[in-house]
C-alpha cells in the first residue's frame, strides 16, 4: 500500500509540474530572431557539457538516457536504473574553462533496482561554471597601460527530475539558480528547463526548453536570459550505430540545428570503443571547419572516457574531456 501511495504522488507531482509548464511556453512566444543576437545574459548557460554529446554536433536532447541528461533534457533521467556519476572539462580560446558536473539517483527500493524504469522517478543535482581570470582593469580615461586586472565567474546549479509514465513516454523538470560575477559585481536570476522524452523501439523523440525565467540586473541593466525551445530525434538502426538529429529556436539567435553520427564497438565483454562526428549550425560562422565536430570513447565495466574537438575559427579550437562512473 505504501509503495503504491508513494507511486502515486510521485506520477501527480511530474505530471502537475509539466502541466504547470504549458502556459509558460505559450506566454514565451517572443523567441526574436538575429536582431536580438547579443541580447541574452549568461551566455554560458549555452555552452554545452559532455565529450560524448559535442562529438556529436550536440544533437542529444533525444539520445540522452544517462547523467548528462541533467543538462540536455531532464526527461532522459528517467531512463537510469542506477546512481551515475558526470563531470566534463572544456578548454576555450583565451584561458576560459567550462566546468560541469552532475549526479544521478533513481529513487527506487533496492528489491526493484532490476526494474526497467525507476519506481519513483530519478533525481539529479548539477553545477555549471564558465570562468576567465587576468583581465585587464583600465580607469575612466583610457590609457596604454592597464591600472589592474580582475575576474569574472558564472555560475549554475540545478536540481532535477525526471520520471517515466510508462515504458515510452517520460516527462523531466530542472530549476536553476544562475549567478554572475565579474569583479565586484554579482548578478543573479532563476530559471526552469522542462523536457519530454518518447521512445518507440529504436526511435526516439524529444521537445522542451531551456533557461525560461526572469533577467539578469547587473548595476542598472537588465538582460533576459537565452530562452530557447528544442525538439529532436534519434534512431538506432543497427546496436552499433546512433543517428540524431535536433532543432533549436533560441530568442536571440537564428533556429539552428544539429547532426549527429556514433559507431560503438565491444572489444570484450567489458571494454569498448566509440567513434563520433557531428555537424553543428550554430559553430558555422567559424572559419575553416566551422560547424564539424570529431570525437571518440573508450568504456571499460562501468568507466567512460570521452573526448571531442570542436574547431571553432579565428577563436581557436575547443576540446572537450569527461568522465562517466555508473555505480
Amino acid at each position: 500500500m505504501r509503495t503504491m501511495t508513494l507511486r502515486r504522488i510521485a506520477r501527480i507531482w511530474a505530471l502537475g509540474a509539466l502541466g504547470a509548464l504549458l502556459p509558460l511556453c505559450a506566454s514565451a512566444g517572443d523567441l526574436g530572431g538575429p536582431a536580438d543576437r547579443g541580447t541574452s545574459a549568461a551566455q554560458f548557460l549555452k555552452v554545452a557539457p559532455g565529450a560524448r554529446a559535442t562529438g556529436m554536433g550536440e544533437a542529444y536532447s533525444a539520445a540522452c538516457e544517462d547523467a548528462y541528461a541533467a543538462y540536455y533534457n531532464p526527461a532522459g533521467l528517467a531512463r537510469l536504473r542506477r546512481v551515475e556519476v558526470a563531470a566534463s572539462h572544456q578548454q576555450r580560446f583565451q584561458g576560459i574553462a567550462h566546468e560541469f558536473a552532475a549526479a544521478a539517483v533513481p529513487l527506487l527500493s533496492w528489491t526493484e533496482s532490476k526494474r526497467e524504469r525507476s519506481e519513483f522517478g530519478v533525481l539529479s543535482l548539477a553545477l555549471t561554471s564558465l570562468s576567465v581570470g587576468g583581465l585587464e582593469r583600465r580607469g575612466v580615461v583610457e590609457t596604454d597601460e592597464p591600472t589592474g586586472s580582475f575576474g569574472a565567474a558564472d555560475f549554475a546549479y540545478a536540481l532535477g527530475y525526471g520520471y517515466a509514465f510508462g515504458p515510452r513516454l517520460s516527462g523531466g523538470l530542472t530549476l536553476k539558480r544562475i549567478e554572475q560575477r565579474i569583479d565586484a559585481y554579482r548578478a543573479s536570476a532563476v530559471a526552469v528547463d522542462a523536457g519530454g522524452l518518447y521512445r518507440a523501439g529504436r526511435l526516439s523523440l524529444s521537445a522542451g526548453l531551456r533557461n525560461f525565467g526572469g533577467k539578469v540586473r547587473f548595476v542598472n541593466a537588465a538582460d533576459p536570459l537565452p530562452f530557447a525551445l528544442y525538439a529532436g530525434a534519434a534512431w538506432r538502426p543497427a546496436d552499433a550505430w546512433l543517428i540524431a538529429a535536433d532543432l533549436r529556436s533560441p530568442r536571440d539567435h537564428r533556429l539552428g540545428g544539429s547532426l549527429g553520427l556514433e559507431h560503438r564497438r565491444r572489444f570484450a565483454e567489458d571494454l569498448s570503443g566509440s567513434l563520433r562526428a557531428g555537424y553543428n549550425s550554430s559553430n558555422t560562422d567559424a572559419d575553416g571547419f566551422g560547424g564539424v565536430s570529431l570525437g571518440g570513447g573508450v568504456g571499460y565495466r562501468q568507466l567512460e572516457l570521452d573526448f571531442s574537438w570542436v574547431p571553432r575559427g579565428e577563436l581557436g579550437d575547443s576540446y572537450l574531456y569527461s568522465l562517466q562512473v555508473k555505480f
